[in-house]
Parts: structure tokens; C-alpha cells; sequence
């Protein structure tokens, strides 16, 4: 039997309240940052497994009949400058030509196809890049878990994991349990109990804003072809119709560790009116939040605790922003790899998780980088 252990109420944060955007996330790091911390045999392998993230993920949902509003609709990232329009040619022709990735340049004379947004200087399409209903997905995850006769407790958090020589002493407030493996799945939750993990993943809360219902013809003129859309700022900006069509979501970095949904509120519109001034007149009608996990390699890592073939403890996290599609696939690799099988085999095994001397896990120092990050990007650096 499996047993899952949830600190707090079943989905919350960014679990269920997230963008719901799908694709490869490679960018994060760019290309030739992958390559120059990876060497390119490791950051070609990356990449290529990478792209296979939507595709896992469209496979799976019909294979457990999970309906959450999937779609592959594209994603639009626009230029915020020209010199950034090259950047993304050039990027987008090294990926074309090494692992066949499907896109295509959009100048600026003809990116009112792709956006009512004025501001960029074009940008770049990946075709294959979609979207889905977050917290329809996550409610059928938890279905199919019940069903395969898993055990989920809620409200529940994991005080202790004991190491017994062969086997594990898990304890909670309402009781223990003795297992034979461990895995630990907490990503921008990571606390003290897997302190060694603690210090690897950096905790960052992503907030969210939902306009009221727009009138159809206004949000088929700012988002034409119904896309997820991006652009290439130092802090990450994302957004996208609603899955039901009537809204836009628009998400970013919050403004600090702690839940704040005024100033969030406050701060993500003021970036999406920087994007859409059309939107000045419409009402915000709900603003959430919750936290990521960043590594600081700016990859996802999977594995066994203490490194050993024997070892019982796994963890799967630090999907920077981007866990939707690779949670989904770092869960099916671990799962696995707990099995012994060679299923669980990926480009990212081995790959060290990096700390950094002196840090514990409370990023104490983000709130001067972001501040730092934000002016570059009013700035235009």
C-alpha cells in the first residue's frame, strides 16, 4: 500500500492555483548557459528529453482519462527589444536544427496576429506548447490515486523520518508508520524535516490575478489565436486566457515570501497594463498565489537521498516555475525508479544539486534581487 502525506489542505498553493502552462522550459537557462554548466552532450540529452515533457503529459491524461481542459494551443514570447528578437531567432534555429523543435519567428509588422500587445518587437511561437485547468487536473490525480487504493491524509504534515537500517519510520502528529521507501515530493514547501533538501531548492511565491469576464471581441483582439503567452523579462511574466475563455489570467513573482494579495494585486496589474493598457477599465476579480521552487542550476532534480543503490529516501523537485508538465513527468520517473526498473532512466539523473555555503533554506535575500531584477527590467537591461 501507498500513503500520502499532505502538511496541509489537499491542492493549495501553487498546486491547484498556478497557470496552468505546459511546455519544455528549457529557457530558463538558455542554451548556451545549459551547456556551458553541463557540458553539450548532457545539455543536448536535457533538451531533447525536455521536449517530450507535453507529449508525456497529453499521453497520460488520455491514458487516465483525466479531463482538464487540455489543449495544445502554442505559446507566444514576445521581444522586448530587437537585440532580444535576434537572441530568440538564433535560439529558435539551433533548436529547429538539433532536436526538430517546431516554431517559428513572428516580426513585428505582423505580430497583431498574435497579440493586441504593442509593446514587443515581435517574438518568437513554439507550436507544441499548451494549456490546461489546473485544478481539474489535480482533482483527477487525486481520484486515480483513491482508486488505485493509495491513502491520502490532508492536513497531515511529516514531523520526522527516521531511518531504521532497511526501512523508514515516518511520524506524523496522528500517528507512524514503518515503510520500506520514502518520497519526498514538497518542492517550494521543503522544510526543516529533509533539512539537506531544504537547502538545495529556493522557495519563491508566484502570484496570480483573474480580470472579470472581458467582452469576447476585446479578448479576441488582445489574444487572437488563444495562446499561452510570455515574454523575455528578467522577472518571469506569464498569461493566458482563462480555460473557459471568459477572463485573462495573468501571473508573475510576488511580492515577498508571504501571502500580500493587495500588493500582489497591485504589482502583477500594473505589469499586465504595461502589456494591454485596454485593460485599464476592468475589474480584477480574484488574485491567489503560491510557492515555487527554484534550484540553483535552474534544472528539476530527481534521485535517492543519500545517493546509495540502497538507499529508501527519493526526492523529485526545483521545477522553477514550471512543474506542471515536468512534476507529472519527474512523479512517473520516480515512481520508477523506486521499482528498480530502467523506466526511470533520464537525462537529469546524476546531476549534483547544488547549494550554496552559509544557505538554509530561508532566501532571506530574494526580496533585494528581485527589487534588483524588476528595476533592470523597467530600465530595459
Amino acid at each position: 500500500p501507498v500513503a500520502v502525506f499532505e502538511a496541509g489542505v489537499l491542492g493549495e498553493g501553487a498546486s491547484t492555483r498556478n497557470g496552468g502552462m505546459v511546455g519544455p522550459s528549457f529557457h530558463k537557462l538558455g542554451l548556451a548557459g545549459m551547456k556551458n554548466k553541463f557540458g553539450k552532450t548532457r545539455a543536448d540529452a536535457i533538451i531533447k528529453e525536455s521536449v517530450g515533457f507535453v507529449s508525456f503529459l497529453e499521453t497520460f491524461l488520455e491514458t487516465e482519462k483525466i479531463e482538464a481542459d487540455f489543449a495544445r494551443t502554442g505559446r507566444f514570447l514576445g521581444a522586448l527589444k530587437p537585440a532580444d528578437f535576434d537572441s530568440m531567432a538564433k535560439e529558435l534555429d539551433i533548436l529547429k536544427r538539433s532536436i526538430n523543435v517546431e516554431g517559428h519567428m513572428v516580426e513585428k509588422k505582423d505580430q497583431a496576429e498574435e497579440t493586441g500587445s504593442t509593446l514587443f518587437h515581435g517574438g518568437m511561437v513554439f507550436k507544441r506548447d499548451g494549456g490546461l485547468h489546473p485544478a481539474k487536473y489535480h482533482e483527477g490525480l487525486v481520484q486515480r490515486v483513491q482508486d488505485a487504493g493509495a491513502l491520502i491524509f490532508a492536513k497531515t504534515p511529516v514531523i520526522e523520518i527516521e531511518n531504521l537500517s532497511g526501512e523508514y519510520r515516518v511520524k506524523t502528529p496522528g500517528g507512524e508508520l514503518k515503510v520500506t521507501n520514502v518520497a519526498v515530493c514538497t518542492n517550494g514547501y521543503t522544510k526543516s524535516v529533509t533539512q539537506d533538501l531544504r537547502k538545495r531548492v529556493l522557495p519563491l511565491r508566484s502570484a496570480m490575478i483573474a480580470t472579470e469576464q472581458l467582452e469576447p471581441e476585446l479578448l479576441s483582439k488582445l489574444m487572437p489565436k488563444k495562446r499561452m503567452y510570455g515574454d523575455r523579462r528578467r522577472l518571469v511574466a506569464y498569461y493566458r486566457p482563462s480555460p473557459d475563455g471568459k477572463r485573462i489570467l495573468f501571473g508573475g513573482r510576488a511580492t515577498g515570501l508571504k501571502e500580500k494579495p493587495t500588493a500582489n494585486t497591485a504589482l502583477l496589474r500594473a505589469s499586465m497594463l504595461e502589456i494591454f493598457p485596454e485593460l485599464s477599465k476592468q475589474q480584477i476579480s480574484h488574485s491567489w498565489s503560491g510557492l515555487v521552487a527554484y534550484s540553483f542550476d535552474h534544472v528539476p532534480h530527481l534521485g535517492q537521498f543519500g545517493g546509495g543503490r540502497d538507499d529508501g529516501l527519493y526526492y523529485a523537485m526545483g521545477y522553477c516555475g514550471s512543474g506542471v508538465a515536468r512534476s507529472t513527468y519527474f512523479g512517473t520517473k520516480l515512481g520508477h525508479k523506486i521499482l528498480g526498473s530502467d523506466e526511470g532512466n533520464t537525462a537529469f539523473d546524476d546531476l549534483k544539486f547544488e547549494t550554496r555555503p552559509f544557505y538554509t533554506g530561508n532566501p532571506w535575500f530574494m526580496s533585494g534581487i528581485l527589487a534588483w531584477h524588476r528595476a533592470a527590467d523597467k530600465l530595459g537591461l
